[in-house]
């Protein structure tokens, strides 16, 4: 659901206005973002089996970004997720899943190869 001021376009740049909803319409979701000029994009990766430094156990994942943040949504079975974007531009999650706030960084360094 679009709280917030501003349009929101997702992949195939559908438009999500003020007011309006989103929804993957019974489909399984995969990957997915929408984006909005003035607040940046908000990112879905399906991590599948792949676990975080921080998640929870459960097995399939959700990893979630937005503005510099990273939530890791955990479930079993069939996952539910809903994203309510505020007034205010921030982004509340719920659902069946367990949410943990993770730290990713940017950049990996790579040690250096010796020959």
């Amino acid at each position: 659901m679009n709280g917030s001021p501003y349009t929101w376009y997702d992949a195939t740049g559908t438009e999500v206005r003020a007011g309006d909803g989103w929804n993957a319409e019974g489909k399984t979701l995969g990957n997915a973002f929408l984006n909005s000029n003035e607040l940046g994009a908000l990112n879905f990766l399906d991590i599948g089996d792949t676990h975080i430094p921080g998640d929870s156990k459960e097995t399939w994942g959700v990893l979630i970004s937005y503005q510099g943040e990273e939530i890791v949504g955990r479930y079993e079975g069939g996952g539910q997720l809903t994203a309510e974007i505020n007034q205010f531009g921030q982004v509340q999650l719920g659902g069946n899943m367990d949410f943990r706030q993770v730290a990713l960084s940017g950049f990996i360094q790579r040690a250096p190869v010796f020959e």
